[in-house]
């Protein structure tokens, strides 16, 4: 097929889908608007590489301490999620970032673990103290609540995740007294059209797509992605 050729059809595709949308009621503006940028970078509500100083340059690499951390009277089927939480993030976070074209490292857990064992009074510690000792520039803080997994009065028969997730982000070299640099409550739902049967999923296989899920909102919400991977990964 020649290039001339190629092109005709992409043309045609794209007014098939606008007609297809007009057809629904559908704003033709903004429809356009999501046709002609979509791969373009939607900006993260609370950034993590600040607009001005040295990690301002994306050349030069955000370094980030995931911490993760759960409400009590977390039911029994979330045991260790606040672990793989913390793993799934720490993978989202620079493959969200490379797609912006952006530089994002998450501190290793063996490195995070290996300081714990070698200082038992850690907890003691504030995030952006240890965040500092472990050479990173921010410390993102997240602590799942309220986790309900089924749809109320279905018996157990139907899943229907929900969470209240707080999330703090502390930058290291701020004084204590500043507090967290954001603060905000991620309320989540997932899946977020439909339900899924019990009797479908199985629950350890529901859990992991329900903190990947989470994983990719939280990962959002510090670093630009593009709408158009946005809208497709939409469950």
């Amino acid at each position: 097929m020649s290039r001339t050729v190629a092109r005709r059809w992409a043309k045609r595709g794209v007014w098939a889908a606008l007609a297809a949308v007009l057809a629904v009621g559908c704003n033709p503006l903004t429809t356009i608007g999501f046709l002609l940028h979509r791969n373009d970078p939607l900006p993260a509500p609370y950034p993590l590489r600040p607009k001005e100083g040295e990690l301002a340059d994306k050349e030069r690499e955000v370094k980030v301490l995931v911490l993760c951390g759960h409400s009590p009277g977390v039911s029994f089927e979330f045991a260790g999620a606040d672990r793989e939480l913390a793993a799934m993030l720490a993978k989202r976070l620079p493959e969200l970032a490379k797609e912006s074209k952006d530089k994002v490292a998450v501190i290793p857990a063996a490195d995070v673990n290996k300081f714990k064992a070698k200082n038992p009074t850690w907890q003691s510690m504030d995030a952006a103290k240890l965040g500092k000792y472990l050479g990173a520039d921010f410390v993102m803080d997240v602590t799942v609540g309220n986790v309900n997994i089924y749809q109320p009065g279905s018996g157990k028969r139907v899943y229907e995740g929900r969470a209240e997730v707080e999330v703090d982000v502390y930058d290291v070299t701020a004084p204590p007294a500043d507090g967290p640099k954001h603060k905000y409550t991620h309320p989540f739902v997932y899946p977020k059209t439909g339900m899924k049967a019990v009797d479908d999923v199985p629950l350890s296989r529901f859990k992991q797509e329900f903190l990947e899920r989470l994983a990719l909102e939280l990962a959002r919400k510090h670093i630009d992605y593009k709408a158009g991977v946005g809208i497709a990964a939409e469950q």
